[in-house]
């Protein structure tokens, strides 16, 4: 007959995880060298990770955050603006560090020539 008694060194083992990475960093690293690279991108309405990550880096000042209306029209959304309008689709430029918002900084690296 077995027996029901359990050995106390099996029953108090205790599992340590590994601490989870932030996975938010690499988003807005990739995030930034492509706003950086085309001078500005456009994100979907329902892409809440990539605005999560823009909100970020707008509040650093990294990016600017412009609202597309429904008629195409442009609205600058400033710090705090940009959580209530993420219903709407987004342009996300450059920072005008050189003179123009949205200006790429890519000198033609990421363009195909024939």
């Amino acid at each position: 007959m077995p027996s029901t008694e359990t050995n106390v060194a099996e029953t108090n083992v205790l599992a340590f995880r590994r601490a989870q990475k932030n996975h938010t960093a690499p988003a807005s690293k990739s995030l930034i060298e492509a706003v950086y690279a085309a001078g500005s991108i456009a994100v979907r309405a329902d892409d809440l990770p990539t605005k999560t990550a823009a909100t970020m880096l707008q509040a650093f000042g990294l990016i600017v955050i412009d609202s597309v209306g429904t008629d195409g029209t442009l609205k600058l959304l400033r710090k705090g603006e940009a959580r209530q309008a993420r219903d709407r689709p987004w342009r996300l430029s450059k920072p005008s560090f050189s003179g123009e918002v949205g200006v790429p900084d890519a000198n033609g690296a990421f363009t195909k020539h024939p």
